[in-house]
C-alpha cells in the first residue's frame, strides 16, 4: 500500500513538474512586438505621463532636440526645392525638381511627426498642472510657443510648394517648352487675332501639362502608399502565422498535461478506491 502512495505521489510530482515545464515552454517562447512606433497618444500618453512626473528625466527635451533637427533639415529642403525651381528649367530638369519635392513632403512628414510627440508632452503637463508642479508657468508657455512656432513653421513651408510664385515659375517653364516644340512658337499665326489664338493654345497645352505632371506625382504618392500598406499587410501575416503556430504548441501542451491528469487521477482512484471525482480534483488541487 504504502508503494502505491509513494507512485501516486510520484506521479503527482510528475504531473506538477510537466506543468511547469509547459508553461517555461509557453511564455518562453520570443513574443512578437506588437508595439510598433505607436504615435504618442492614449497609451504612449501615460508613458510620458509616467516620466514627466519622474526627477529622472523629462523626455520634452529630447523630443524637442529631434524637432529642431527636423526642422533644420525641412529648411535645408526647402531651399534646395526653391532654388531648383527658380535656377532651373522645371519643364526640362523634371527628376531633380520631382526629388526634391519629395524628400522636401518626407521632410515635412517626419517633422510633423515629432512635433506630435512634443504636443504631447505639453498637453500632459497642462491637464495637471499640480502633478508637475516643478515646470512652472514660464516654462509652459516657453513649451506651448515652441508647438506654435513649429507649428507655424512647417506650414510656411508646405504654403511655398504651392505658392502662386512657385505655380507661375512652372507654368512658364511648361510654356516655353511648349514654344520651343512649336518651332518659332507662332504656329504659322500671320496677324494678331492668330497670334493671339496661338498664345491662347500655348497657355492651354502648358496648363495641361503641368496638371498632367501633377496627376503622375499623385499616383506616384498612391503607388508608395499602396506599397506600405503591402508591406504592413505582409507582417501582419507573418506575425499571425507565428501566433497561430503558438496557439498550435499551446494546445498540444494542453493535450499532454490532461493525459497526465488523468493518468495520476486513474492511480488514486485505484489507490483510494473510489470513482468520486470530486473528492479525486480535491486531492490533486
Amino acid at each position: 500500500m504504502y508503494s502505491s502512495v509513494s507512485e501516486a505521489a510520484s506521479d503527482s510530482s510528475h504531473f506538477d513538474n510537466v506543468s511547469v515545464a509547459s508553461s517555461k515552454r509557453r511564455f518562453g517562447r520570443k513574443r512578437i512586438n506588437s508595439e510598433l512606433s505607436e504615435p504618442l497618444t492614449s497609451a504612449g500618453a501615460s508613458i510620458v505621463d509616467e516620466e514627466l512626473g519622474s526627477t529622472g528625466g523629462d523626455p520634452y527635451f529630447v523630443f524637442r532636440s529631434d524637432l529642431q533637427k527636423k526642422l533644420e533639415l525641412v529648411d535645408e529642403a526647402l531651399a534646395d526645392f526653391l532654388r531648383i525651381v527658380n535656377e532651373t528649367d522645371t519643364a526640362v530638369n523634371t527628376h531633380e525638381f520631382k526629388d526634391a519635392k519629395k524628400k522636401l513632403k518626407r521632410q515635412l512628414k517626419n517633422a510633423e511627426s515629432t512635433l506630435k510627440d512634443v504636443h504631447t508632452t505639453v498637453q500632459v503637463v497642462e491637464k495637471d498642472r499640480d502633478k508637475f508642479s516643478h515646470i512652472d508657468d514660464a516654462q509652459l508657455y516657453e513649451r506651448q510657443s515652441l508647438v506654435n512656432t513649429s507649428r507655424e513653421r512647417i506650414q510656411k513651408a508646405k504654403d511655398e510648394i504651392n505658392s502662386e510664385g512657385v505655380k507661375l515659375k512652372l507654368l512658364e517653364d511648361e510654356r516655353n517648352k511648349a514654344v520651343r516644340r512649336s518651332g518659332d512658337g507662332l504656329l504659322g499665326a500671320r496677324n494678331d487675332d492668330q497670334r493671339r489664338n496661338t498664345a491662347f493654345v500655348l497657355d492651354n497645352q502648358a496648363q495641361t501639362s503641368l496638371l498632367m505632371n501633377q496627376q503622375d506625382e499623385t499616383l506616384d504618392e498612391l503607388g508608395e502608399a499602396v506599397t506600405r500598406v503591402g508591406e504592413m499587410a505582409g507582417g501582419i501575416s507573418e506575425e499571425i502565422g507565428l501566433q497561430n503556430k503558438m496557439l498550435d504548441e499551446l494546445d498540444e501542451d494542453l493535450t499532454n498535461v490532461e493525459e497526465e491528469l488523468g493518468m495520476v487521477m486513474g492511480k488514486l482512484a485505484k489507490f483510494l478506491k473510489t470513482k468520486d471525482k470530486w473528492q479525486l480534483r480535491t486531492i490533486c488541487t
